[in-house]
């Protein structure tokens, strides 16, 4: 058991008191509960509907916020980096502790912004799946953040997955991109991460670029009509990307777990699972 500092208590967001005031509303006025807690994110075509869910055995669906448009990537970071840009977005700590690094909302919006041309630059578009199988660098979130902006819908693989599990999700979602690093570090250790992919690729011939994050700088098996590195196409686009407007209802992001596949939407409420 840990006890909680009273500072703590007293600087929380919502206590008890609030919290169940909080979700006695939501139960009792459930639509104009989630129109209000909609207003806490920003939206560049407001939403009028707020919710269209029927279960029965023969029509399931559900709909959130289905007629305003937004993008997630603007939500989370430009309206902190407009007001708070030398804040920490992102504290990162290497594999060696020695290594670290304080990503402030400005640093991080000019390194997605960079990020989402260069997937661009390499013929990504809105709607397009991009398969990410890297380690806990920076560099994840940013091409996370970068999908989102643009559009695309990001599928994460863990580090560890073997390349067989990698072939499956890629030949599932159809994503015709991945991206990979050369190589990862975890307990002192180095993950062969773009040999891993480059065995599951035999089994995906529609994939058209293998982009890289140089994470060791190490020499990797490279195929030169598919395969770029990312920080390469990085140097050479614009800080600014503006981002693409999306429904409420369009897919962020695809995340495959041992037995369903779970799609999540553009806001919080929307997640369906298969």
């Amino acid at each position: 058991v840990y006890k909680r500092q009273n500072e703590w208590s007293k600087s929380a967001l919502v206590d008890k008191k609030s919290y169940e005031k909080l979700n006695k509303e939501s139960i009792a006025d459930n639509e104009n509960f989630w129109r209000k807690q909609g207003r806490r994110i920003e939206w560049m075509k407001p939403y009028n509907k707020i919710k269209d869910v029927k279960y029965s055995s023969t029509n399931v669906h559900i709909k959130w916020y289905y007629d305003g448009t937004l993008n997630a990537s603007f939500n989370c970071i430009d309206r902190h980096a407009l007001q708070n840009p030398d804040r920490n977005a992102i504290i990162w700590e290497g594999d060696d502790p020695s290594l670290s690094k304080k990503i402030t909302y400005k640093e991080l919006l000019i390194n997605v912004c960079k990020t989402a041309n260069a997937l661009k630059k390499v013929g990504i578009k809105k709607g397009d799946r991009v398969t990410i199988y890297l380690t806990m660098v920076p560099e994840l979130a940013y091409v996370m953040l970068a999908c989102a902006r643009i559009g695309a819908v990001h599928s994460i693989i863990f580090g560890g997955f073997s390349a067989e599990s990698i072939a499956g999700r890629i030949q599932d979602c159809q994503s015709e991109y991945v991206i990979t690093a050369d190589e990862g570090v975890r307990g002192g250790k180095i993950i062969p991460l773009k040999k891993i992919v480059d065995t599951a690729l035999i089994k995906c011939p529609d994939v058209k670029k293998c982009l890289v994050v140089k994470r060791t700088g190490n020499k990797v098996n490279w195929v030169e009509s598919r395969d770029l590195y990312l920080d390469d196409e990085m140097s050479s686009v614009d800080t600014i990307c503006e981002p693409e407007e999306m429904s409420a209802e369009d897919p962020l992001f695809i995340l495959y777990t041992s037995g369903s596949v779970s799609y999540t939407h553009l806001t919080l409420p929307t997640n369906r699972e298969v």
